[in-house]
């Protein structure tokens, strides 16, 4: 690969998502209208493509297009069901919350239509549902954080500092709407950025571990909406308690310890595929 062009193509990759992103958050902070959050989303996926087709249009930059083992995608599901729901279940556990009760789910993500429906029953039948539907926005961003960004941080950088780099830059990307109090916001400011930055580093190795190894992005645009939903749709609705963000969630320090851990084990596990 030709670094230079490589370097070319992070810059002006960087250079019209973080502008453009900024002006979109600025937007939806004072405007409050969802569509600026979904559009944002996008925002690093549509600049990927476009830079995918600028600097490397005979390659398969994306990952969209690559095959992919079961493996990957099965993992893609269950890992961040393995961080989020036991730190949720140990935080209610010390918290003592009573929270609503699975059967307030359904009520919750569709209204009156769904105030009859067993909260088992929901989650099973709308999980898969779901999965596509929290897609629709996160591969926006995994089409450009991991799909086409990723790679070529590997490449220019090596794996550890294109890790560092591609998730501080994600993290930092989302601060003025937790500063300006439209996202992740329950609890302090200094708190809530600081674990914010910390847990997205943490599930950033995971995220460009499966876009490495499997040569694809779609584990990690799986990652990601599997994340959303389960946090956001399915255990964010159940808590009751104001302390539970604290625990649990994208800046608890349980949902961190459990991360870390998976992430010790990929790592190990990354090292010995890169040495073999």
């Amino acid at each position: 690969m030709d670094r230079g062009l490589d370097k070319k193509a992070l810059i002006t990759f960087y250079a019209i998502t973080l502008p453009v992103s900024f002006l979109i958050e600025v937007l939806y902070i004072f405007g409050g209208n969802e569509l600026w959050m979904s559009l944002l989303m996008w925002v690093p996926g549509i600049v990927g493509i476009i830079c995918a087709k600028k600097f490397y249009p005979k390659q398969k930059a994306l990952g969209l297009l690559s095959k992919v083992k079961p493996l990957y995608i099965i993992l893609g599901i269950i890992i961040p069901v393995i961080y989020l729901v036991p730190s949720y279940l140990i935080s209610w556990g010390i918290l003592k919350d009573p929270t609503k009760g699975i059967d307030s789910l359904p009520a919750s993500a569709l209204g009156e239509m769904g105030a009859s429906i067993s909260g088992i029953i929901f989650v099973i039948v709308s999980f898969v549902p779901m999965i596509f539907i929290s897609a629709m926005t996160a591969a926006g961003e995994e089409i450009g954080w991991r799909g086409f960004a990723y790679p070529v941080l590997e490449r220019t950088f090596g794996p550890v500092k294109a890790v560092l780099i591609n998730g501080l830059i994600w993290a930092l990307w989302h601060v003025p709407m937790i500063i300006g109090g439209v996202y992740q916001s329950q609890v302090n400011y200094v708190y809530g950025v600081i674990m914010f930055i910390v847990e997205v580093m943490i599930i950033t190795v995971l995220f460009c571990w499966t876009r490495s190894v499997s040569g694809s992005v779609i584990p990690a645009i799986l990652l990601h909406s599997v994340h959303n939903l389960v946090d956001q749709i399915y255990l964010q609705p159940l808590s009751t308690n104001d302390k539970v963000p604290y625990f649990a969630g994208e800046q608890g320090f349980i949902t961190i310890l459990f991360g870390a851990v998976i992430v010790a084990v990929i790592i190990l596990r990354w090292r010995k595929t890169r040495t073999a």
